[in-house]
């Protein structure tokens, strides 16, 4: 490795800011995360992060990069009570009329709270010795001469005081509300093009105890009908505390009610009793706390031909999902990875190749989730050539999931983004599929197989 030289700043401390910072260190004397938040040192929801409320998927892929950049993380996760298992020994999957075969894939993960996932990587990216945090400071926007970015203005909360935070490398962190197309017109670039594809999705989420035999004894669930018929969806996960965060979605404007009748009336709606059966008789801890998001976002940075040197735009603020499909945090994690590489390749016209490559990285999820969203007839869009024969296709590949361990393992290196949708297209597959799958169906996710 070269020597570390020069200062990064990364706006923004989300998932993509934190991990950012880390692959940053790598290359950089020093690395400062600037965050409008007051970062507390233990896990708890905080303002800048709204959907933190809610629950999150963490991929596979997610996994491993986290893994590999923060060795112990997971381990401090679980002593504190993050749940480690199997995709689909431990989680339980309802997708298309079909609970999916419980067998032990291969696929490792985690399950937490984003609270106790974002707090314990902030904890590990704090230690690292060359990064430090400026929170409580709004980042007002990058200062940019002669071409290039220089630096950031910076605006402390306490004081209203604004300074000049100078820096080789500016990241925007900042998420779906970033301002870099304004700014980027401010300087006399072209903003990127935008793709957008509505939805209209709403959580409402409440916290519940956890009972040992509850959902058979898995750390958590998805549910979700069979799209266009079905609007409403449930992730139910584990966190710390041994409580239950059960988070009701629903699309196209079926938004799930904050009270607790309505709530209990929506859990009802789900595609099948189970988790509206096991919530009998319980109370929520706390209230019941709402999210919308309004749509499919992708900033086509990699389509401009001129871009300021020393700055570059990363995680939701270049493309951001339907959360539904739990890709998020994971994308931002590849991302930094990408990130990592192109540093170590070189800074100057850094945008271009990592544009590049976070293209390829968002291709992938972006398809996944556009794919589902747009089999609603109300999701205004394009739909690919091929879409309908696609949909019948992967609705034979939901009910093959449900008896066949080879088809439900590339479903989920698919779905854990480890490998693109076309796989499931493979002969190896396509067979499979077309005959309904190998296996004996289980009677219900009792028991792993």
């Amino acid at each position: 490795m070269t020597a570390r030289t020069g200062h990064a700043v990364i706006m923004g401390a989300s998932m993509a800011g934190l991990t950012a910072a880390r692959a940053a260190s790598n290359h950089f004397e020093r690395v400062t995360i600037v965050e409008r938040d007051r970062l507390a040192e233990e896990a708890e929801n905080r303002k800048g992060v709204p959907q933190g409320n809610h629950a999150h998927g963490l991929l596979a892929t997610g996994y491993r990069v986290l893994d590999a950049y923060y060795p112990g993380l997971f381990d401090e996760i679980v002593a504190n009570g993050g749940k480690r298992g199997d995709v689909t020994g431990d989680f339980l999957w309802y997708q298309y009329g079909n609970w999916k075969l419980r067998t032990n894939c291969g696929l490792g993960g985690c399950i937490m709270s984003r609270a106790l996932l974002e707090s314990t990587v902030r904890k590990y990216t704090k230690a690292l010795p060359n990064v430090t945090f400026a929170d409580g400071f709004d980042a007002e926007h990058p200062v940019y001469a002669g071409g290039r970015v220089t630096g950031v203005t910076i605006k402390s909360h306490d004081t209203g005081a604004i300074e000049t935070m100078d820096a080789d490398l500016v990241v925007d962190a900042t998420g779906r509300g970033s301002q870099s197309p304004k700014w980027l017109q401010e300087w006399g670039f072209k903003p990127a093009p935008e793709t957008q594809i509505e939805v209209n999705v709403g959580y409402a989420t409440a916290v519940f105890e956890r009972r040992e035999t509850d959902l058979w004894g898995a750390s958590g669930a998805i549910i979700a009908g069979t799209v266009p018929r079905a609007t409403r969806f449930a992730a139910v996960i584990a966190m710390e505390g041994e409580r239950w965060m059960v988070t009701l979605a629903g699309a196209v404007k079926d938004y799930p009610p904050t009270d607790l009748p309505g709530w209990t009336d929506f859990a009802r709606g789900l595609p099948t009793i189970d988790v509206s059966e096991m919530l009998k008789g319980r109370e929520p801890i706390g209230e019941i706390l709402s999210y919308r998001y309004p749509a499919n976002r992708r900033r086509h940075y990699e389509q401009l031909e001129t871009f300021p040197e020393g700055y570059v735009v990363i995680g939701d603020a270049v493309c951001s999902f339907n959360p539904v499909y739990g890709q998020g945090m994971s994308v931002a994690c590849m991302e930094a990875k990408a990130f990592d590489e192109c540093l170590a390749a070189g800074r100057q016209g850094l945008w271009k190749p990592f544009f590049a490559r976070a293209k390829k990285i968002t291709e992938s999820p972006w398809t996944i989730a556009t794919g589902e969203d747009l089999k609603y007839p109300q999701v205004v869009g394009k739909r690919p050539p091929g879409f309908a024969f696609v949909n019948r296709y992967m609705a034979r590949a939901h009910d093959a999931c449900a008896k066949d361990p080879v088809v439900l393992r590339q479903f989920f290196n698919v779905a854990n983004l480890l490998a693109p949708p076309a796989s499931m297209l493979s002969p190896r597959i396509a067979w499979r599929v077309a005959v309904g799958g190998r296996g004996q169906r289980q009677k219900s996710p009792a028991t792993v197989r």
